[in-house]
C-alpha cells in the first residue's frame, strides 16, 4: 500500500449481551468477578500496546499489512510494467532468482508530498520530489540485479540536477541510485544491485550556494594565510602506502587542526607525479590479509583529522574488481568510526562510445566514500566549451548518474599552461608571457649604446613574434608564438580571473559539490584568481577583468614616466627622441585589462652625437681551416681571444643593466634575461663538496637551485651512515637531495655478477632513507669506473635492472637516473677501456634499459664556446663539442622515450687558479665572465627544449686544483665571488 494512503482501522463494537436467567449467588462469587475484570482489563490493555507498536517504525503496519499482487518473473516471462506504463522492471534470463515475484504501484507525487510516513519525513532538505513515485515490492528468492527503465518526468529534460534516489526502510534513508539516460532521451536506465528499494522516484537537487574549495600542498610548498581563508578543506600529502601494509613519510607541514577549514591526509602512491608506485598498491588490494592492515593503517591515521583521501594512481583496468572491494571495505570501516573518505579518480574516457573507468569503478567509489576528487588539470581549456559533445560536459552529465552529484570535487589548474600532445603543462603566468623576451634597442646609437637625439631608433621585444587571441565559449586568452617566418612554435593558454570565473560557473550547471586545486599555492598565478576561487566557495557572484592583451611601450626618466604608447602585442616601437641629455628607461608592459607584467627593460642615455662616434667592437670571425683531432694551438687562441671580448662587452652591459640582454648585438652568444629559465617541469642545482656547507648553500640560493648533488661510494661494508648524514643536511638547508650512486670496479671484479646484487641491496637501504633520487653509477662507459674489458651497455644495464627495481620496491617515490655517460670518441684509441657513449647508449637502448629508469642520465663538460653554438669549435666538428647536437643525440637515440637529467654541466676556466694541466688545455682561455654567462644560457636553453628534467652545474664549491682541475670548474671561484650565481638568478 502507499504512504500517502495509510489506513485507520477501529476496533468492532461488542454487541448487547441476552437478558440471562437469575442465577443463584456462589460462595466467593464477588472475588471472582474482581480477578476476571482485573484478567479483562489486562488482555485488554496489552492488545492497545501491541496495535500500537505495529504501527510504530520500522514496523509500521500501515505499511505493510496490505498484500500486493506480485507478478512472477523467470527466465521467459522477465517484465513487468507499472500500470501507468512509465516504469519498466527486467530480470535477466541468466539470474532470475527463485520464486521471485514483483508488485509495481505508484505513488502519486501529491499523495507523497502531504504524507506523514517515515519515507516522507526522511528525504533530505537538499532534494524535492519531482515526480510521482513507484513503490517496488517483491517476493521470493531475488536476483542478484534489477534492469529498470524509468520515463522522464512530462513536460521535462534531462534536467542537470534530476536524480533518481531510492528509498531502503531497513535504513530508514533515501539512498542515490545510480542510472544513465537512455539513447532516445526519454527514460534513465538503472541497474539496481539488491537489496533492492521500497520506493523509487524522480528528486530535483538544490542549486549550491557556497562550495567545497579543497587544497592540497606538498612538503615544498607553505601554506600562505590567504589561501587557508580561501580553502574549505585543507589535504598535506607526504604519506605514502608501504608493502607491508603500513604507511611511510610524513605530512607536508602547515595545515592546523583547529582552523576554520577541514584537515584531511592526502595518501599517494607517489612523491614525485613522474614516479608512481603501483606494485604496492596491487600488493596490498589484492591480499586480503594485507588489505585489512592496510584499511586499519588508514583508519589509524585518520582518525585525529577526521578522515582522509587516497590517490591511487595509474593502477591498471583488470584491477577493477580488487579495487572496488578494497574501496567499498574502507568506506564501511571509515563509517563505523564516523570518518570521512575521500578518492581520487582520474578522467572517465570515451573513446568508443561508452565511458570506461578502467580499474576505477565510480558507481563503487562514489557509494563507499564522502568525496570523489577527479583530477581534470592537464585537459586543454577547450575541452570547457559548454556542450554536451564536449570532454567536459560530456562526462560531468556522465558523471552525475554515477556517483551523487554533491560528493564530486572537480580537480582544476589555477595555473597557466603550454599546450602539449600529452595535454597541459601547468605554468606560471609571468612564464607564459616570458617567450615574448625582453627589449632591446637598435637603430643609430653611440659607441656607448646611447640614443641620439632626433634618430630614430626601434625599440622591439627579443623573444617570439606573439599573436594573441581569445576564446570567447571559454572566456579564455591564449597567445601563439610563431618563428620569425611566422610558423606556430607554441601555444599558451592564460588562466586569467575570467577564465577560471568560467569554469567555475559552468560546473555550478551540475550541481557538484565544489572544486579541487593542488597548485594554488604557486605564487606566478594570473591576478585576482585567488579572489575569484573564494568568491565561489562563499556563493558570492564575481565581476572579473575582461581579458585583452595589449602593449604598452614605456619611456621612464628619474622622475617618472616621460610617455606611454600603446601598442598591439606583436608591434614594436619606432621613435625619435628630442629631449634633455639624460639617463631613461624603455620598456614594454603586457597589459590585461588593469593588470600589468613588466618585460625587463633597457638602460639608455641621450645625448649629443660626438663627431666620430665609435662602433661596438666587431667579432672576430672563426676559424674555418679542416678540424683535425688535435686543436691548433692558434686557433684555440684566438676562438678564445673572440670569446673572452664578447664575454667581457656581455658583463659590461649586464652590470649595467642586471637581468637585460646586451645593446646592439654582434655577440655570438644567446644572453638569457629574466624569465628565460622555464621553471616547473624543469629543475636546477649544483654538485657540493658537503651537503653541510653553508657557503655552497648560500650560494646555490643566490643562483635559484633547488637540488643539491652529492656522490657516495658504496664499499663492501654497505654502510648508509654517509647517505643519511647527506640527505638530512640537504633537507635542513631547504633542497631536494640528489645521491649519485658509484662504486669500485675492483669490488665488482672480485664479487663478479653478484656484485650487482649487493649493490643493488645496499641502493635499497639508502633509498629508504628517503633522497629525492639516486644516479645509478657513474660514466660507466670508461675503465676509470668500471672493469677492464668489461665495459658495454648491455652489461651496465643489468646492473640498471637490478638497482632500479630494488629502489621502487624500497621506495617508489625516489626518482631513478641511468649512470650519466662520458662524452668520448676515443673508443678507437683505447680499445676494451672505453666505448663512444653514443654506441654505449644505444647497446643500452637495446637491451631494454629505458624501462629502469625514470631519467636518462647526461654529463657536457668540455665547451669552450657558449651552449647555443652548433660550429665553430676550434678542435673540431665532433658532435659533443656542443651542448645541442649531443642533447639532440641522446634525445633522438632514445626516441624520447625519457626525459634527461643532466647531472654534470660545467664550463672550465683557470682564471684565478694558474695555468691547467696539459690534458686539459684546451680550456685555458674560458675566462670566469664566459663560465657564468654560458651556464645561465644552458640552464634557459635546457629549461626551453622540453627534453630536460633536470641540470645539475658542474660544481659549486670543489678546490682542488692539479691533475684534475675541479676547482676550475667550481662556480664559487677562489676569491670567494660567484658571478655564475648572478647570472643564473638574472635568467630566472
Amino acid at each position: 500500500m502507499s504512504d500517502s494512503e495509510p489506513q485507520v482501522f477501529q476496533r468492532s463494537p461488542v454487541p448487547e449481551p441476552l437478558d440471562p436467567a437469575p442465577q443463584p449467588p456462589r460462595r466467593g462469587s464477588g472475588v471472582g468477578c474482581w480477578l476476571w475484570a482485573l484478567l479483562v482489563g489486562i488482555v485488554f490493555v496489552a492488545l492497545i500496546i501491541g496495535a500500537v507498536i505495529l504501527f510504530l517504525p520500522p514496523f509500521n503496519l500501515l505499511e505493510r499489512i496490505a498484500q500486493p499482487d506480485y507478478v512472477q518473473l523467470d527466465g521467459v516471462n522477465n517484465a513487468i510494467r507499472s500500470p501507468d506504463g512509465r516504469m519498466t522492471v527486467i530480470v535477466s534470463p541468466q539470474d532470475s532468482g527463485q520464486g521471485f515475484g514483483v508488485a509495481l504501484q505508484g505513488v502519486p507525487l501529491t499523495d507523497f508530498t502531504a504524507s506523514s510516513s517515515n519515507a516522507r519525513a526522511a528525504v533530505p532538505s537538499r532534494l524535492t520530489p519531482a515526480a510521482d513515485l513507484y513503490r517496488l515490492e517483491s517476493t521470493g528468492t531475488a536476483p542478484s540485479a534489477l534492469n529498470i527503465s524509468l520515463r522522464l518526468p512530462d513536460g521535462t529534460n534531462d534536467n542537470n540536477l534530476l536524480d533518481l534516489y531510492g528509498w531502503y526502510p531497513e535504513q530508514r534513508a533515501w539512498r542515490f541510485v545510480p542510472s544513465q539516460l537512455s539513447s532516445d532521451g526519454i527514460e534513465r536506465l538503472i541497474t539496481l544491485q539488491a537489496p533492492f528499494p521500497q520506493q523509487l522516484g524522480f528528486f530535483q537537487s538544490a542549486v549550491l550556494r557556497a562550495h567545497t574549495v579543497l587544497v592540497s600542498i606538498d612538503g615544498s610548498q607553505t601554506l600562505r594565510t590567504d589561501v587557508a581563508n580561501t580553502a574549505s578543506i585543507i589535504t598535506p600529502a607526504g604519506l605514502f602506502p608501504l608493502a607491508d601494509g603500513s604507511l611511510g613519510g610524513s605530512l607536508a607541514a602547515g595545515a592546523e587542526m583547529n582552523a576554520p577549514y577541514r584537515t584531511y591526509p592526502l595518501i599517494r602512491n607517489f612523491s614525485d607525479p613522474r614516479a608512481i608506485d603501483i606494485e604496492t598498491v596491487l600488493t596490498l588490494i589484492s591480499d586480503p590479509t594485507l588489505r585489512e592492515a592496510h584499511i586499519q593503517q588508514l583508519s589509524a591515521a585518520a582518525a585525529p583529522f577526521g578522515g582522509l583521501f587516497v590517490d591511487y594512481r595509474e593502477l591498471p583496468a583488470d584491477q577493477r574488481a580488487n579495487f572496488s572491494v578494497f574501496i567499498t571495505e574502507l568506506g564501511a570501516a571509515f563509517r563505523a568510526r564516523n570518518l570521512r573518505l575521500g578518492v581520487v579518480v582520474p578522467p572517465a574516457q570515451n573513446a568508443t562510445g561508452a565511458w570506461e573507468s578502467g580499474a576505477y569503478h565510480w558507481q563503487v567509489i562514489g557509494a563507499g566514500s564522502d568525496y570523489v576528487q577527479i583530477n581534470l588539470e592537464r585537459l586543454n581549456p577547450t575541452d570547457f566549451v559548454p556542450s554536451p559533445e564536449r570532454a567536459v560536459e560530456a562526462m560531468l552529465r556522465w558523471g552525475v548518474g554515477e556517483v551523487e552529484r554533491g560528493k564530486l570535487l572537480v580537480g582544476l589548474s589555477a595555473l597557466s599552461g603550454r599546450q602539449a600532445a600529452g595535454g597541459l603543462v601547468p605554468i606560471g603566468y609571468s612564464e607564459a608571457l616570458s617567450p615574448v623576451g625582453n627589449v632591446i634597442i637598435e637603430g643609430d646609437l653611440t659607441a656607448s649604446g646611447q640614443i641620439i637625439p632626433g634618430q630614430t631608433f626601434t625599440a622591439r621585444l627579443d623573444g617570439f613574434i606573439a599573436s594573441p587571441g581569445f576564446v570567447a565559449e571559454i572566456q579564455t586568452p591564449y597567445i601563439d608564438y610563431l618563428d620569425p617566418n611566422r610558423n606556430p612554435i607554441e601555444r599558451v593558454w592564460l588562466t586569467t580571473d575570467e577564465a577560471i570565473h568560467f569554469r567555475l560557473t559552468h560546473l555550478e550547471q551540475f550541481g557538484v559539490g565544489g572544486v579541487a586545486f593542488s597548485d594554488i599555492l604557486n605564487s606566478d598565478l594570473a591576478d585576482n584568481v585567488l579572489g575569484v576561487i573564494a568568491n565561489y566557495r562563499l556563493g558570492v557572484t564575481s565581476e572579473p577583468s575582461s581579458t585583452e592583451l595589449t602593449l604598452k611601450w614605456r619611456i621612464e626618466d628619474a622622475n617618472g614616466i616621460v610617455d606611454e604608447i600603446d601598442a598591439p602585442l606583436y608591434e614594436p616601437l619606432v621613435a625619435t627622441v628630442s629631449a634633455l641629455e639624460g639617463n631613461y628607461s624603455i620598456s614594454a608592459v603586457i597589459v590585461a585589462e588593469s593588470v600589468e607584467t613588466v618585460r625587463s627593460g633597457v638602460s639608455v642615455a641621450l645625448a649629443q652625437p660626438t663627431p666620430s662616434p665609435t662602433p661596438l667592437p666587431s667579432p672576430t670571425p672563426r676559424p674555418t681551416a679542416t678540424p683535425t683531432s688535435t686543436p691548433d694551438p692558434t686557433a684555440v687562441a684566438q676562438a678564445q681571444a673572440e670569446a673572452t671580448e664578447n664575454a667581457r662587452q656581455i658583463a659590461e652591459v649586464m652590470a649595467a643593466n642586471p637581468g637585460g640582454n646586451p645593446a646592439g648585438g654582434g655577440f655570438s652568444a644567446f644572453v638569457p634575461g629574466a624569465g628565460s629559465i622555464r621553471l616547473g617541469q624543469f629543475e636546477y642545482g649544483g654538485h657540493v663538496t658537503d651537503a653541510r656547507s653553508e657557503r655552497a648553500a648560500a650560494a646555490m640560493r643566490q643562483a635559484g637551485m633547488t637540488w643539491m648533488k652529492i656522490q657516495i661510494a658504496y664499499d663492501l661494508s654497505g654502510s648508509t651512515a654517509q647517505a643519511a648524514e647527506a640527505i638530512t643536511a640537504a633537507r635542513a638547508q631547504g633542497f631536494k637531495i640528489l645521491i649519485a650512486a658509484v662504486g669500485y670496479e675492483g669490488d665488482m671484479v672480485s664479487l663478479g655478477d653478484n656484485y650487482f646484487r649487493a649493490y643493488a641491496g645496499w641502493l635499497a637501504d639508502v633509498a629508504r632513507l628517503g633522497p629525492d633520487a639516486i644516479e645509478v653509477w657513474n660514466e660507466p662507459n670508461l675503465d676509470r669506473t668500471w672493469p677492464t674489458g668489461q665495459v658495454d651497455g648491455g652489461y651496465y644495464t643489468q646492473m640498471l635492472q637490478a638497482s632500479y627495481t630494488a629502489i621502487k620496491s624500497a621506495n617508489p617515490s625516489v626518482l631513478v637516473i641511468s649512470g650519466a655517460l662520458a662524452p668520448t670518441g676515443a673508443e678507437a684509441a683505447f680499445p676494451g677501456r672505453v666505448v663512444n657513449d653514443d654506441r654505449f647508449l644505444r647497446q643500452m637502448v637495446d637491451a631494454g634499459a629505458l624501462n629502469y629508469m625514470d631519467c636518462l642520465g647526461m654529463h657536457y663538460n668540455e665547451g669552450i664556446i657558449p651552449p647555443s653554438a652548433t660550429s665553430g669549435d676550434p678542435r673540431d666538428n665532433y658532435y659533443s663539442r656542443y651542448f645541442g647536437t649531443l642533447l639532440d643525440l641522446y634525445w633522438g637515440t632514445t626516441g624520447g622515450a625519457r626525459p634527461i637529467c643532466i647531472t654534470e654541466l660545467g664550463y672550465l676556466s683557470s682564471e684565478g687558479y694558474g695555468s691547467l694541466p696539459s690534458f686539459f688545455a684546451w680550456a685555458s682561455n674560458v675566462t670566469v665572465a664566459q663560465q657564468s654567462a654560458w651556464l645561465a644560457e644552458a640552464a634557459a636553453l635546457a629549461s626551453q627544449s622540453g627534453k630536460i628534467q633536470m641540470m645539475i652545474v658542474w660544481n659549486v664549491d670543489f678546490t682542488y686544483y692539479g691533475g684534475d682541475p675541479q676547482g676550475g670548474y667550481a662556480i664559487i671561484r677562489p676569491d670567494g665571488s660567484c658571478p655564475a650565481c648572478n647570472a643564473l638568478a638574472g635568467a630566472r
